[in-house]
């Protein structure tokens, strides 16, 4: 009883004090610096640039390829398990 009344209690202090214990998001794919340092892991062709905020990545060519602010390179694959879409 005295650990369910603790609990209660903690409960109580996190809801007055406006913290919300949100659920884990999926993580991030694997990131790479460089697209090159993707293109040796990933091989030719499977590069992708993701942007964490949108959750989509973009392929070589693309006009948001390397150029978002939050976002990172990683493998086509890596990418598809984490959630993120294609362009």
């Amino acid at each position: 009883m005295r650990r369910f009344f603790h609990g209660f209690i903690a409960a109580l202090l996190l809801a007055a004090s406006g913290i919300v214990i949100a659920p884990a998001l999926a993580a991030d794919p694997q990131t790479f610096n460089t697209e090159d340092s993707a293109t040796k892991f990933c091989k030719q062709g499977n590069v992708v640039w993701f942007n964490r905020a949108s959750k989509i990545y973009f392929e070589g060519g693309s006009q948001y390829y390397g150029k978002t602010k939050a976002g990172g390179f990683t493998c086509r694959a890596f990418a598809d398990q984490a959630g993120y879409r294609a362009n």
